[in-house]
């Protein structure tokens, strides 16, 4: 009798699909919100790098004194491109080439924590500068966006970096109507 009851019970599918969804129901829910987070990570990527390029070519296209008070609104403009206010910092430099091959910082500016490219050595980003006539400006527009997940499903707090180099459109620099970078004393 045991044995009958015991191999009418293995055989009964009366359960299964309650039994089913309580095991599927939370791989389901898990690969939702995994699929939500991996994608919001991307958006925010993606966008970051779009948004980037729009400001650079606001900066390019400047025709009069760009104030700092300016400045500080395309950075604004930025973060909220990317939707995201509070983690959201950039720079803006202008750079010329000289004589000699190397690369001198007309003037930078930047938001937030970051620091000026003021009489920094712009050779270390050479590798990121595309090959640019000797007396030519560029504008070299960074942007910093910081990421935290909404979800912990394997992604880290991330930090997108962006650079991008634009020339400017109408004139062959940018003005700026801020503090310019010192001349190099070499």
């Amino acid at each position: 009798m045991t044995h009958r009851l015991l191999t009418q019970f293995l055989r009964s599918e009366r359960a299964a699909v309650a039994f089913e969804s309580v095991i599927i129901f939370p791989i389901l829910v898990w690969a939702w919100v995994g699929t939500f987070t991996f994608f919001d990570a991307y958006r925010v990527y993606n966008t970051s790098i779009k948004a980037t390029y729009a400001v650079a070519d606001l900066i390019s296209r400047q025709e009069f004194d760009i104030e700092p008070d300016t400045m500080d609104g395309y950075a604004r403009m930025l973060a909220a491109m990317i939707r995201d206010h509070d983690g959201v910092e950039m720079r803006a430099t202008e750079v010329h080439r000289a004589n000699d091959g190397t690369y001198r910082t007309v003037w930078s500016h930047a938001t937030g924590t970051l620091a000026q490219l003021c009489g920094a050595n712009l050779d270390s980003m050479a590798d990121q500068i595309p090959n640019v006539a000797i007396g030519e400006r560029f504008v070299i527009l960074e942007s910093f966006v910081d990421y935290e997940p909404v979800f912990n499903m394997g992604i880290n707090d991330l930090s997108f970096e962006n650079f991008t180099v634009t020339r400017p459109r109408y004139s062959g620099r940018v003005p700026y109507g801020g503090d310019q970078c010192p001349a190099p004393t070499s």
